[in-house]
């Protein structure tokens, strides 16, 4: 009888199995650490599971999921998915948490507390059907749609600010019916919001990896949205620039110079990059020319004499000189999800110096900025309108205050209105208001300013 201290005899001819570990599994399998029968073009698990099967010898285990081994199909109508809808999406839900684990610690060096649910997968859905469509123009918007929500995957940063984003989006439909529903949405959205921001900012705070360049640029082409639709309050008194002044005071203006770094960073138009088709579409839009001129001839003289516009001014020596002229040429256009892009010229092309004079609330900064709000207000496109209403009309109440009151105030846009007779012109018959009407005088009573 064996001590108790002793090892258990071993027969001789016991010998341990041994078994070679398989190197040639598809990625899902890989990353669900699961046997895989390497099946192709798919093997079963993929097909049970109803995702779509990916075999990539040349890239990581981690990489095969971010390059499209995990791309789960959720959004395409199947008979699998349609025939056991809650057992897919537990078993999509486990596969999406466990790769966000994985990319989590590969980029932190820890796990994630957070865990991806049911609930997160619907917001996702909604995403992937109506959210991702208002982003960028009608030309860009189905190839964020087709590729966002794969890379979000297997990149933490982008799945927490696609959460943000569409919570935001279903605060503002429910605005309307229910505000303690839209409340809740904002809340949740915000706290999403926070978490993408902490993730992304230590991933650019150390050495890009290729494999996260496309995230990063889907994940700032989202930013650029969701900054500008979230106006804390619908108080006009709480906006800016009626509120206190704070650091956060027009974060979604000095956001545009971000997401050009991020553009130099993730150079999306390279020719291996998901987006690389925006690179055909910069040059089927390409900047106007008139961006570039100075050519002054249709501008009336008092719109001239209000900026100080003279023959030889220019963007350099004159800060109105191109948000007037982008105005100017913006007046014909109703903004859409086409034409957009003309429209956010103005904060594109906004100098530093422009800028700042916003910052220290600048009276003729602030009417052109008050301009361009009147236009972008009636938009189409959600995430663009509520900031234009809601921050135009506190700019209206401040310039009142400012210039003495309706009466002072309407005498400034009867200048910039081309002359006492509120005809709504600004030079050579180019007519900014509708049915005869200054643009500054109904923008004024639109917001019901006492």
């Amino acid at each position: 009888m064996p001590s108790r201290n002793s090892p258990p005899q071993r027969s001789q001819d016991r010998k341990r199995k041994t078994h070679t570990k398989s190197r040639r599994g598809c990625g899902n399998c890989k990353l669900r650490r699961v046997k895989c029968d390497e099946a192709k073009p798919g093997c079963k698990k993929c097909i049970s599971y109803g995702v779509s099967c990916n075999y990539d010898t040349k890239a990581s285990e981690l990489d095969l999921s971010a390059n499209g081994a995990f791309q789960v199909e959720f959004w395409q109508e199947s008979e699998k998915l349609q025939s056991s809808p809650v057992c897919i999406n537990q078993s999509m839900v486990t596969m999406i948490d466990d790769s966000l684990k994985a990319a989590t610690l590969a980029a932190l060096g820890n796990e994630k507390e957070w865990k991806f649910t049911e609930e997160d997968l619907e917001i996702v859905k909604r995403f992937q059907s109506r959210t991702v469509m208002t982003i960028g123009t009608s030309y860009s918007a189905p190839m964020y749609r087709d590729s966002i929500t794969v890379l979000a995957f297997s990149h933490p940063f982008l799945m927490h600010m696609i959460l943000s984003l569409t919570l935001l989006h279903d605060a503002h439909h429910a605005s309307s019916s229910s505000s303690s529903l839209s409340f809740a949405y904002t809340t949740l959205s915000l706290h999403h919001w926070n978490t993408a921001t902490a993730i992304f900012n230590n991933v650019l705070s150390q050495p890009i990896k290729p494999s996260s360049r496309d995230a990063l640029w889907a994940t700032a082409a989202l930013i650029g949205a969701l900054v500008f639709a979230f106006v804390e309050s619908p108080d006009v008194e709480q906006a800016w620039p009626l509120r206190a002044s704070d650091p956060h005071d027009l974060d979604w203006l000095k956001l545009s110079e971000g997401k050009k770094a991020i553009w130099q960073i993730a150079e999306p138009t390279r020719e291996d990059s998901v987006f690389r088709l925006l690179a055909k579409e910069r040059e089927s839009n390409p900047v106007p020319g008139w961006i570039a001129d100075n050519d002054l001839s249709g501008l009336s003289p008092e719109l001239k004499a209000l900026f100080n516009l003279r023959p030889d001014s220019t963007v350099h020596n004159n800060p109105y000189h191109l948000p007037v002229i982008i105005l100017l040429r913006l007046q014909s256009f109703i903004p859409n999800h086409d034409n957009v892009l003309n429209f956010l010229y103005f904060m594109g092309y906004m100098t530093p110096e422009f800028r700042i004079l916003l910052e220290i609330k600048d009276p003729r900064a602030l009417l052109l900025l008050g301009w361009w709000f009147k236009r972008v207000e009636v938009c189409e496109i959600w995430w663009m309108r509520r900031r234009a209403q809601v921050e135009g009309k506190a700019i209206a109440v401040w310039l009142g205050r400012w210039f003495g009151g309706e009466k002072g105030l309407a005498e400034t846009f009867s200048r910039i209105g081309g002359g006492s007779s509120g005809n709504g012109t600004v030079g050579e018959g180019k007519e900014l208001g509708r049915g005869g009407m200054n643009p500054f005088t109904e923008w004024w009573h639109a917001g019901e300013v006492e």
